[in-house]
């Protein structure tokens, strides 16, 4: 599963791919709401979710499309990944895919959904745009070596490279639930929370783009031991990124590079906008001890001035 989620090539998995990464950096959006501690994970999910896992990433489409911010900044827009991906599919992902997650052993990725994807609609148009059918323990994977769609069930499917996905479905046996690290993890992030992560340490890269601010954040992973993020996009951006360092020192200098990353950012407002630096009010730094903790509170009317500055205008 290669967690590094840099997709090139023009084939209808890869277009997925491309579609999934966009809709879970550009809207950071919905996962359910529920009364105990942690973010609900659709069972048929969760209960894939590979014993080595490091990372998990999570979020409810379906919510997505229901929030002031989704309605303002996307509804209605034409998003070019999108639009391809249900004219080779037939398949609206603005309707017919309801939840993302995101697993990582460090090394190989998988992105897991769940949504409308029987196979017996989705194959034959896979396949005429150039897939290759191949079978696996008795399941569908449509695709080629680097990247493939597997459908695990009429609603379940997963994108990953033919390795990665061979991996998921020989983990399917005695895959019960995220390991008991990163579920412990999950405990400490609000179930509001509209998007979150969790990561129980190890090397691996978040599927953010390079050339964006949050491309940053992948080099400061290397001092973490573990870490959470989540969001709430109810009224505006509210959302805490938690990180536990291997030292004070470390965690100092963590801290040192994100009010560093503030502050640049902060200078690079252009003098014709002031009004963004409203978007760097909103972010705070504070450590103790080995922890290091982001604040991000930036008022609804900023929001969409908040995505296109840290995820890349665009994209």
């Amino acid at each position: 599963m290669q967690p590094d989620c840099k997709f090139a090539g023009s084939t209808p998995s890869l277009k997925w791919m491309r579609w999934c990464v966009l809709m879970m950096t550009l809207a950071l959006a919905g996962c359910a709401h529920s009364g105990s501690a942690g973010p609900k994970v659709d069972a048929a999910l969760s209960t894939l979710v590979p014993q080595d896992t490091v990372l998990m990433v999570g979020t409810r489409l379906e919510a997505l499309l229901k929030l002031p911010v989704y309605q303002k900044n996307f509804a209605g827009k034409q998003l070019s990944q999108v639009d391809q991906f249900t004219s080779r599919t037939g398949l609206d992902p603005r309707k017919d895919l309801w939840e993302l997650l995101y697993v990582s052993n460090g090394h190989r990725g998988v992105m897991l959904g769940r949504g409308q994807f029987a196979d017996e609609m989705l194959a034959p148009r896979l396949e005429k745009e150039g897939g290759e059918r191949m079978d696996y323990k008795g399941l569908t994977l449509i695709g080629h070596e680097r990247s493939a769609m597997a459908f695990l069930s009429p609603t379940t499917a997963a994108v990953g490279d033919v390795p990665a996905l061979h991996d998921l479905i020989d983990q399917r046996a005695v895959s019960h639930g995220p390991p008991v690290a990163l579920a412990g993890l999950m405990k400490q992030i609000p179930a509001e929370s509209q998007f979150w992560a969790a990561y129980s340490g190890g090397p691996v890269r978040l599927p953010f783009d390079e050339n964006s601010n949050l491309g940053n954040l992948n080099r400061l992973l290397t001092s973490l031991q573990t870490g959470t993020i989540y969001f709430d996009l109810s009224n505006g951006l509210n959302g805490v990124a938690q990180g536990d360092c291997t030292s004070d020192a470390s965690a100092q200098d963590v801290e040192g590079a994100l009010k560093a990353l503030i502050g640049l950012g902060r200078l690079s407002v252009p003098k014709n906008q002031p009004e963004l630096t409203q978007i760097y009010d909103g972010l705070r730094v504070t450590q103790e001890g080995h922890r290091v903790k982001l604040y991000i509170d930036v008022p609804q009317g900023m929001v969409d001035k908040f995505l296109g500055m840290w995820m890349g205008r665009g994209r």
